[in-house]
């Protein structure tokens, strides 16, 4: 299982070229104010005022024992995030491989 990161604008028009996660996520707090929501059961989706409390949570995290492969998640989605929070009509996207539709 995955989950697919994207920013998109509200129509939902990609504003990045999607990216997958295949490992990093596992390792969000399940008690975190937005990361608690990313995961492979369900999609998220986090708004211009909500980004950049996303953006603080990750980079509380401590990556640093992270293996290579899920440090390059983490630091890919990191960049996104910095790039894209607060800006207006920017959505973070994540989609659960595992929802269901």
């Amino acid at each position: 299982m995955s989950v697919f990161v994207s920013i998109e604008d509200p129509e939902g028009e990609p504003l990045e070229h999607p990216f997958e996660l295949v490992a990093a996520y596992k390792r969000f707090p399940k008690d975190g104010a937005f990361l608690r929501y990313v995961g492979e059961a369900e999609d998220a989706s986090f708004n211009a005022l909500q980004t950049p409390g996303l953006l603080a949570e990750l980079k509380a995290l401590d990556a640093s024992a992270f293996p290579a492969a899920e440090k390059a998640e983490y630091e890919r989605l990191v960049k996104v995030c910095a790039k894209h929070a607060g800006k207006p009509k920017a959505h973070l996207r994540f989609y659960a491989e595992g929802a269901s539709s």
